[in-house]
């Protein structure tokens, strides 16, 4: 991956700081610093907000998007690497129960490159295997995609297919590895099998094997695969990432660790990531400082993803603590 300019991050802030609606001007906002993409229109999509992580604090918040559940419910998650930065295990059981849901996890690079071996992860990180589905243990199949930039299918592990309900579920990383971890990560590149990730990372030029791309690129194919994701199931997905604790590993100059910051609910995924930018990744000490942890970690990523209509990017943010 290659570092761009700082301009369309920068323009983004830009608008967003001068939008005559913020919601802190309504009083809605419980942190320091503007949310810099919160309106108050009310055909912005909504994102809510409990500062209790806990069973009963994500289960209330999950009951606030009013999804109708019906048939066989997933629950999208990431098992993350051996000692990974991943999901309280207590915390995604107790959501699973309530649910009636499978973990939904595919398989990755080694040492989680099988079905057997990924589970071992799994099972190392205190999940319990017996509620884990790897989708692509039976093979794959290429979902379509409509109005993407660069893919024309979102190559998935088969029993997606299986799945009349789905949620996503993430822990939030803004200061990790290169690309921030959230929703749209979780919903492209950690639900692709190996030749989805490796059609995500080559834009489209091969699925055989890993080629790199420059940052723009990738992150409008990660969009579009997202697209074809969701497409396949309209109307049936809701999102929900967990702020907590986490240690930087990436260098940035004056990230640390926000401690635990809350839960967010929305039934749009652009929403929910940008919403978790805006409370991460606001926290720098000036807006120079902001824009170059922002560019370091491509937060672009969730403006490609409005561009094709995955989701919006300025969201209506309301606390239900």
């Amino acid at each position: 991956m290659q570092r761009r300019t700082f301009l369309q991050t920068s323009a983004a802030l830009a608008v967003s700081a001068n939008l005559p609606s913020l919601s802190s001007a309504a009083g809605t906002n419980p942190f320091p610093y503007p949310l810099t993409h919160a309106v108050t229109d009310a055909s912005a999509p909504e994102v809510f907000f409990t500062k209790d992580i806990s069973p009963a604090g994500l289960i209330k918040i999950y009951e606030r998007l009013g999804q109708k559940r019906q048939g066989k419910v997933g629950v999208k998650v990431c098992f993350e690497t051996p000692n990974g930065p991943h999901l309280d295990p207590k915390l995604v059981h107790a959501f699973a129960d309530h649910v009636n849901g499978k973990l939904l996890d595919c398989t990755y690079y080694p040492p989680r490159d099988t079905v057997e071996k990924h589970l071992e992860v799994a099972k190392g990180n205190g999940f319990d295997t017996s509620r884990i589905d790897i989708i692509d243990a039976d093979g794959t199949v290429d979902l379509p995609i409509t109005g993407g930039k660069h893919l024309k299918f979102s190559r998935i592990g088969s029993h997606y297919n299986d799945y009349d309900t789905v949620i996503g579920l993430c822990r939030f990383k803004s200061h990790h590895i290169d690309f921030y971890g959230g929703m749209l990560k979780n919903l492209s590149i950690a639900i692709a099998p190996l030749q989805g990730k490796w059609l995500i990372h080559s834009v489209g030029r091969t699925d055989q094997s890993f080629v790199s791309s420059d940052d723009q690129p990738t992150t409008e194919a990660m969009a579009d695969y997202v697209k074809g994701v969701m497409d396949a199931k309209k109307g049936r997905w809701v999102f929900l990432t967990v702020l907590d604790a986490v240690d930087p590993t990436d260098g940035c100059e004056g990230a640390k660790n926000l401690g635990n910051i809350g839960i967010l609910a929305s039934t749009d995924p652009v929403a929910i990531d940008q919403a978790a930018i805006d409370i991460t990744f606001g926290a720098a000490a000036t807006p120079e400082l902001r824009r170059e942890w922002e560019e370091h970690h491509s937060t672009f990523l969730t403006s490609n993803a409005e561009a094709i209509g995955v989701g919006k990017t300025h969201y209506r943010f309301t606390p239900i603590d």
